[in-house]
C-alpha cells in the first residue's frame, strides 16, 4: 500500500497481499495462503542474501526451446488489471520498465538511463537512446508519460493506482526526460516504476479495454528481450526471442510457459520431463521436489510472514500475558525444521530482514532486530506469564486455517499440543478457502487468526502499516488485531511523509519495539521462495522477486 496508513483497499489488492487469486508474491503484491535453507537463506538475526545460483556453473550455449509452469493461469497480460504474478512473470519477458531490481534487491535503471531526485517530491528520469518496440517504433517520452498516466485515471481503475496517491503531475520535460512531481514526499513511489511497463502510446490507445486481454492477435507491446507471440488464453504463452532487442543478446529462443495450477500435475510434469522447471511450488510437496531424479530445487530467501493475530477487542486475547504465554509456547525453530523441511527461518518480528532493502544495511538491520522484545520457546516461562494473567486456569478458543495451508495447519495442531500443557484448549479446524477470506473480510469475533502476507514492495514499512494502524481496524482491511496505540500511528504516519533513511528507520524501530512489547501479532516464520529446475540448467541469481525481471535470461546449460 502506498499509504502507510489509509483505511481503504480495493478486494483485488487485499487478495494479492492474501496471495489468492493466482501465483503470489508480488511487489506491488497482496494476505496469502500457506508453503535446511538452500544457498539463499535468511539470518533470524538479519544478515541477509538476496540471490543464490542453482547448481553451479553454466556456459554460454543457446537453448532452443523452455517449457516452464506458471503454477496458473494469468487473466491478462496488463498489470492494470491483471497485479497478479502469474501474469507479470511473463509480462516482465517481453515488457520493461523505467526502474528494476539488482539481485540485492537495489532500484536499478532498466529504460531510464538515469534517475534523479533533485529534492524529496521531484523525480526526473533520462531515457536510453537507440530503444525500440517490437515492432520497431522508437521508445518516445510520450509513451512513458502515457503508460504512467494511465494508473491514475479512474476509466481504467488500475490495481496499482495507490502508488500514485500522491503525485501531483507527470510531464515530458525533455526529448528523452520525464518528471514526476509529488504533492508530499513518498519514499515508496520510486517502487511504482519496477512494476510499470512502458508500452506505445498509440497502439495502447487503439487496443482501450482489450490491451493485454487473450486474443487470436496478441494484445501487447513492449521492448523486451522476447516478443511475446501466442496468448490465445487456451493453456500456454509463448515466447520468442527478440533479435532487435537494444541489449544482451539472449541464450533461449524461445519458451512455451504452461497454465498448470495443480500442485500434483506440477510435481507429475517435472518428473515426466514434461516441463523443465517452476517458480513457487506448492511447499507441502517440498520433499517430493528434493527427491526427483533428474531436477533439483534452489529456495531463495524470502519476504512472506507467516503469523497469528490476537483480537485485542476480546477476552481472552486482550490480555498481555496470555499472548506472551502463547509466544513462549510456540516451537517457531521447530515448526519451520518439522514443516517447512528446513525451507525458512523463525520469524523474530513482522518484516524480514530483506525486506529493508535500501532503508538500513544489513549490520543496522541485525542491530535493530537484537534490540527487539525476544519470545524464546521457553514452557516455564509460558507459564509464569499465564500465571500472571486473568486466566492463570487455562481457556478455550479456536483457529481456524484454510485447507491450502496444510504446513501452517500441521503448525497449529503442534501448538495447540503443547498449549494443553498450560491448561490451554486450541481448537484448530481447517476450512475453504474462502470461508477464511470471508472471516478476515468481515472483521467480527475475529479471535485467534492465521495470517501469511506477501509483499507489495521492498520496504519495511509495508506489512507494519497494513497490521498496526488504527484506521485499518475496519473491514476488508488488515489490523486484524483491532491494534490501535496513539504513537504506532503517529510513527507510520511521520516515516511514509519522509525520504530520509535514518529518519524512517529511527520511526520504525520503535514501531517494531512497541509491537513486540504488545505482541498484537506473533510472527511465526519467513518463508523461503522454491523454485525446480531440471538437471541440465542452472539458474543465475534466483531471488524473491523473479517476476518483476528478465527471469529467461538468467537460464544457462550447466557446464
Amino acid at each position: 500500500m502506498n499509504e502507510i496508513v489509509r483505511a481503504e483497499m480495493t478486494r483485488r489488492e487485499a487478495l494479492r497481499r492474501l496471495g489468492v487469486g493466482g501465483a503470489v508474491l508480488t511487489l506491488p503484491a497482496l494476505l496469502a495462503a500457506c508453503g535446511s535453507g538452500g544457498s539463499g537463506s535468511t539470518s533470524a538475526s538479519g544478515g541477509t542474501r538476496a540471490s543464490g545460483s542453482v547448481a553451479g556453473a553454466g556456459t554460454d550455449a543457446e537453448i532452443d526451446h523452455v517449457t516452464w509452469s506458471l503454477g496458473g493461469t494469468p487473466p491478462t497480460l496488463d498489470i492494470a488489471t491483471g497485479n497478479l504474478t502469474v501474469g507479470e512473470m511473463v509480462m516482465a519477458l517481453g515488457m520493461e520498465t523505467l526502474m528494476g531490481l539488482d539481485d540485492r534487491l537495489r532500484l536499478k535503471p532498466v529504460l531510464a538511463e538515469s534517475s534523479e531526485e533533485p529534492d524529496p517530491r521531484t523525480y526526473v528520469y533520462r531515457l536510453r537512446e537507440g530503444v525500440r518496440f517490437w515492432d520497431g517504433s522508437p521508445l518516445t517520452v510520450d509513451d512513458v508519460v502515457w503508460s504512467l498516466r494511465r494508473h491514475m485515471d479512474p476509466k481504467v481503475s488500475s490495481q496499482i493506482s495507490t502508488y500514485f496517491t500522491h503525485v501531483r503531475s507527470i510531464e515530458a520535460t525533455g526529448p528523452r526526460e520525464v518528471t514526476v512531481r509529488m504533492k508530499q514526499p513518498d519514499p515508496l513511489f520510486p517502487y511504482a516504476h519496477v512494476h510499470i511497463f512502458i508500452m506505445p502510446k498509440a497502439f495502447g490507445e487503439r487496443l482501450g479495454k482489450k490491451l493485454g486481454a487473450p486474443a487470436a492477435t496478441v494484445s501487447v507491446m513492449g521492448t523486451g528481450p522476447y516478443r511475446i507471440t501466442s496468448f490465445t488464453g487456451d493453456n500456454e504463452i509463448v515466447v520468442e526471442r527478440n533479435d532487435d532487442y537494444w541489449g544482451e543478446r539472449q541464450r533461449v529462443r524461445r519458451a512455451s510457459l504452461k497454465f498448470i495450477g495443480d500442485p500434483r500435475t506440477n510435481l507429475l510434469a517435472m518428473r515426466s520431463g514434461e516441463i523443465d522447471g517452476m517458480f513457487e511450488f506448492a511447499i507441502s510437496t517440498a520433499r517430493e521436489w528434493d527427491r526427483l531424479p533428474d531436477a533439483r530445487t534452489e529456495w531463495a530467501p524470502g519476504m512472506s510472514v507467516v503469523l497469528l493475530s490476537f483480537d485485542l477487542s476480546q477476552a481472552p486475547w486482550n490480555d498481555v500475558h496470555v499472548r506472551r504465554a502463547v509466544a513462549h509456547a510456540a516451537d517457531r525453530a521447530g515448526y519451520v525444521r518439522a514443516f517447512l523441511g528446513g525451507h525458512g527461518e523463525p520469524a523474530t518480528t513482522i518484516p524480514a530482514p530483506l525486506q529493508w532493502g535500501d532503508v538500513a544495511t544489513p549490520d543496522e538491520v541485525r542491530a535493530i532486530y537484537a534490540r527487539l522484545p525476544a519470545y524464546a520457546y521457553d514452557l516455564e516461562a509460558a507459564k509464569a506469564e499465564l500465571a500472571k494473567s486473568q486466566h492463570p486456569d487455562g481457556f478455550t478458543a479456536d483457529v481456524v486455517f484454510p485447507n491450502s495451508a496444510a504446513p501452517a495447519g500441521r503448525a497449529l495442531v503442534s501448538l495447540s499440543e503443547t498449549l494443553k500443557q498450560l491448561g490451554i484448549t486450541l481448537n484448530v479446524r481447517e476450512v475453504p478457502q474462502n470461508t477464511w477470506l470471508a472471516k478476515l473480510y468481515a472483521h467480527k469475533d475475529l479471535g485467534l487468526q492465521y495470517l501469511r502476507l506477501s509483499p507489495d514492495y521492498v520496504d519495511p514499512s509495508n506489512f507494519p502499516g497494513a497490521l498496526l494502524p488504527s484506521a485499518n481496524a475496519v473491514p476488508n482491511n488488515f489490523n486484524l488485531a483491532n491494534f490501535r496505540d496513539p504513537e504506532v500511528d503517529r510513527l507510520l504516519a511521520q516515516q511514509s511523509r519522509t525520504t530520509d533513511a535514518a529518519a524512517r528507520t529511527q520511526a520504525l524501530t520503535r514501531v517494531l519495539q512497541i509491537a513486540g512489547e504488545q505482541l498484537p501479532y506473533l510472527p511465526l516464520w519467513w518463508e523461503s521462495v522454491p523454485m525446480g529446475l531440471a538437471d541440465r540448467f542452472v539458474y543465475e541469481g534466483f531471488n524473491p522477486i523473479y517476476y518483476a525481471e528478465n527471469w529467461l535470461g538468467k537460464l544457462r546449460v550447466r557446464a
